[in-house]
């Protein structure tokens, strides 16, 4: 078996405000081999764009591991990533 391109294990992202906790992301499993054409659907603010800006490493997930060719992104350093 192939290494996936992006895979993401138990991703979860929250957004806290002093009242307010929003789960934008709960759970999130997903293998991308490469070569794959993929769609993200769903309706209005269900996680979509929060998903692809983690993906795309805009943003950090809150918990759970993101891999970019079998690499852990997260024991990447800043210029690594960029």
């Amino acid at each position: 078996m192939t290494i996936p391109i992006i895979k993401v294990q138990q991703l979860n992202k929250v957004f806290s405000t002093d009242d307010m906790i929003t789960h934008a992301l709960q759970g999130i499993d997903l293998e991308i081999q490469q070569g794959e054409y993929i769609s993200i659907s769903g309706p209005s603010g269900c996680g979509k764009s929060t998903l692809l800006s983690i993906m795309g490493l805009l943003d950090f997930a809150t918990t759970g591991k993101l891999f970019f060719e079998g690499v852990d992104v997260s024991q990447l350093s800043l210029e690594q990533t960029a």
